[in-house]
């Protein structure tokens, strides 16, 4: 588990280095209906543009794709990021007290060892689940597959 850890850290810092470079967002789509640009927060920026019009074919397939786009630009994927930064911190917390008496979590109930160490159960379970997003980059181990 520690290399899954170690390795889905790798991929966060790889995505938020995109992230960071890229044009920053929010971004917007010139239209609903039918959308042509996606702009930066400035609204004068064009993150991606093309035409629908004289001759030219649009750069989206459909309005959807670049509200698509538009709605995973950078400041998104940075709060994602961070979210599952936030996730791994507690699983890394929650494997180290796993082994550590904790009597005030359950009050007699179930050994508190059993309680952590289901904790940290889940949360590993969570974190197999994050790294699928993560398959097709060279690394990745079937063996992490919940």
């Amino acid at each position: 588990m520690d290399e899954l850890v170690r390795w889905l850290g790798e991929q966060l810092d790889e995505d938020e280095r995109i992230a960071r470079t890229a044009t920053q967002g929010p971004w917007s789509v010139d239209s609903g209906e039918y959308a042509e640009a996606i702009y930066a927060a400035d609204r004068t920026t064009a993150v991606v543009a093309g035409g629908r019009w004289g001759g030219e074919a649009s750069v989206f397939e459909s309005t959807e794709d670049a509200l698509h786009i538009a709605a995973h630009d950078p400041v998104r994927v940075l709060r994602e990021i961070d979210a599952k930064r936030q996730l791994l911190t507690t699983y890394e917390a929650a494997k180290r007290n796993s082994e550590l008496p904790h009597p005030e979590f359950v009050q007699g109930v179930y050994p508190p060892a059993v309680f952590v160490s289901g904790y940290a159960s889940a949360l590993e379970y969570a974190l197999r689940l994050l790294v699928l997003v993560y398959g097709d980059r060279p690394g990745y181990r079937e063996e992490w597959r919940p």
